[in-house]
């Protein structure tokens, strides 16, 4: 499920190509960001923040495209949100902003992409609207969480592979820290942000979280 392949890097190679197209990015520079890209992306302790989930939020992107104020903000946004990923370190997001911010500017991309990309991406640490003037940034938000509202069987894969990307912890601490995670977001008056997500995966996200809690308190 969470796993890439050649046919998938094709069309993330394709999508890529369009998107610095559409910003008249440097064509050599675009090449390279694209190399070191694929390179933190491939990681071998990455199993779910990979180039499968950056694929799965293209295409929802995708999908919701019509409800996309600025496109080229939301997918540049969805490439280099995990760029640094690292879960030894807890700065990961503004690592990631400062990636982009310089792989934007080595691309010779019109700077006022720069400041919301940046805000979008350092948004995804806590997952809270950060920037009322960024009206793409609930969407955004949403389709990185999309995999909560996943059916029952392909959540717990999605819990499984999390947990292999953090199988340097012991298991206690995993589990406190996970459950304070979880238990934060089911906290929250919604998880969604956007009409269109609350309703179609908010009920089934409850039941996941609230099954992943229960699960982790017998371990």
């Amino acid at each position: 499920m969470f796993t890439h392949s050649p046919e998938n890097q094709s069309w993330l190679r394709a999508k890529w190509q369009t998107l610095v197209t559409s910003v008249s990015a440097d064509r050599a520079a675009s090449d390279a960001v694209w190399d070191e890209l694929i390179r933190h992306y491939s990681e071998p302790h990455r199993t779910y923040h990979n180039l499968s989930h950056v694929m799965v939020l293209l295409r929802y992107a995708e999908a919701h495209r019509h409800q996309i104020n600025r496109p080229e903000i939301v997918e540049f946004s969805i490439w280099f949100h995990d760029v640094i990923y690292d879960t030894h370190l807890k700065d990961n997001e503004r690592r990631s902003a400062e990636w982009a911010r310089r792989a934007m500017i080595a691309m010779q991309i019109d700077e006022h992409h720069i400041p919301p990309v940046m805000e979008c991406i350092i948004a995804t640490e806590r997952h809270e609207i950060t920037s009322p003037r960024i009206v793409d940034l609930p969407l955004f938000l949403d389709m990185d969480l999309t995999i909560l509202g996943a059916k029952e069987a392909v959540y717990k894969e999605y819990s499984e592979v999390i947990r292999a990307e953090y199988s340097w912890v012991p298991i206690e601490e995993y589990r406190i820290a996970r459950g304070k995670f979880l238990q934060r977001f089911l906290e929250r008056p919604s998880l969604f942000f956007t009409p269109t997500m609350a309703a179609t995966l908010e009920h089934q996200a409850r039941l996941n979280l609230e099954s992943e809690l229960r699960e982790l308190a017998h371990i």
